[in-house]
């Protein structure tokens, strides 16, 4: 009997806005093909904070920070200092359980799993680079198509042949996120408006499509597709912000209404609320705690600022986001096009970012495909980013990681109908 076999692929920063706009120009046929293989969500949600590092950590664990412990910074009051959290998460990660579980698991360029656990030269849990510094995603690509084509590919010094695909292969590619926050990449330069950036980003993500249809179709020649499960998503998504900083303004605004409130770098004894940016958000961290007096003086001061789309309050972040106790007291998300980064935007150009409360940055792209998944078209359940990997464990391997709190959807397969969902995160 074949085995299952999951296929993981992440497309950093690809926000569900770039296929609507896909769609609405003629350019999503890839993308369309590929769902008649199974299903597009249509309401999958990233989290908080949505950067890079803590949203891979809570896909791969199924888990928000109070699990992970990432969540890309915080400001520890007794050390008076930011610590940053880089690329640790402390919860067991899909590759993990596998491993533990007797399954073979791969890490294609996903570095969240590079040696924890996937080590180069271990063929039980294999961590694969391109030969290419940088690679794209034509060339990652590349090397996932010869693993399912049987040929040689390297991990580190060793050399392996898979005669089938590894029982999990997580893949990873940046291509989409770095066009989007606007940095120069490969024939890109930085573009003067968004709009010039999203041509780009369109041309980019043609060739992504391109690139998996080939390997669902290697997949398909080899006998290999009846058994896979592909998931592919991402993230996070982009939000654009222009002009100048709205940190400044803020600090005149808190300590104009007798709130001492300073950067990190600038505390002083007096200071009661530490203002700890992150590039369009900022986190609050209350040196002592306030008084109920100066609680609704903070609150009224933020949420009347011009600029400000909400205020959520750390009761709030910890039950609706599942966040780190050790997160701030206040996160201050601004609208669209406003920021809190720690310098103003040239007027020639623009920035980008996604730790944002933004639709284009929360409503993020997911599918599900292969053999056996149900061909639905479309999902449009409510599904959250760390739900994908503890479904797709349970339903393929039976197997749950320790620290999983994502709930388990069912009817997503041929063989399993209910659309019921179970699960201990509400």
């Amino acid at each position: 009997m074949a085995h299952k076999k999951l296929v993981y692929i992440n497309i950093d920063g690809f926000s569900f806005s770039y296929l609507e706009r896909l769609k609405r120009k003629g350019k999503a046929g890839g993308f369309q093909r590929l769902q008649n293989d199974g299903f597009l969500f249509t309401g999958l949600r990233s989290g908080l904070v949505s950067i890079t590092n803590p949203m891979q950590s809570a896909i791969l664990c199924g888990a928000w920070s109070e699990k992970t412990h990432n969540f890309y910074q915080h400001y520890d009051l007794n050390e008076g200092r930011v610590i940053k959290h880089k690329r640790t998460f402390c919860a067991e990660n899909a590759a993990q359980a596998l491993l533990r579980t007797g399954h073979t698991v791969a890490s294609i360029h996903q570095f969240m799993l590079e040696n924890n656990p996937c080590r180069e030269g271990d063929a039980q849990c294999a961590y694969f680079r391109c030969g290419k510094d940088p690679s794209d995603s034509r060339d990652r690509f590349a090397l996932l198509k010869r693993m399912a084509l049987g040929q040689a590919v390297y991990t580190g010094e060793r050399k392996i042949v898979y005669s089938e695909l590894p029982d999990f292969t997580a893949f990873y590619i940046d291509d989409i996120d770095s066009l989007g926050h606007n940095n120069a990449y490969g024939p890109y330069p930085k573009r003067a408006t968004f709009e010039e950036r999203q041509r780009d980003i369109e041309k980019r993500l043609e060739v992504i499509q391109q690139e998996l249809e080939d390997f669902v179709d290697i997949c398909k020649q080899r006998g290999l597709f009846q058994n896979m499960a592909i998931l592919i998503t991402t993230d996070h998504g982009m939000t654009p912000f222009y002009g100048k900083s709205s940190l400044p303004d803020l600090l005149v605004r808190l300590n104009g209404a007798g709130i001492k409130a300073t950067l990190p770098e600038m505390r002083t004894t007096d200071t009661q609320v530490i203002v700890l940016p992150y590039t369009i958000e900022a986190s609050l961290y209350c040196i002592h705690p306030l008084t109920q007096e100066q609680r609704q003086t903070l609150l009224k001061v933020c949420r009347s600022a011009p600029y400000m789309q909400q205020v959520l309050e750390k009761e709030e972040m910890r039950h609706r986001y599942g966040m780190d106790s050790r997160g701030p007291d206040f996160l201050l998300c601004p609208h669209a096009g406003s920021h809190f980064y720690h310098k103003d935007v040239s007027e020639d150009t623009f920035g980008a970012s996604h730790d944002s409360l933004d639709e284009t940055s929360q409503h993020i792209f997911g599918m599900l495909i292969g053999g056996k998944v149900r061909h639905l078209v479309d999902y449009p359940e409510a599904v959250s980013a760390i739900d994908l990997l503890p479904t797709l464990l349970h339903t393929q391997f039976g197997c749950t990681m320790r620290d999983s709190t994502g709930k388990i959807w069912h009817g997503w397969f041929e063989d399993n109908q209910s659309m019921e969902r179970i699960g201990a995160f509400e």
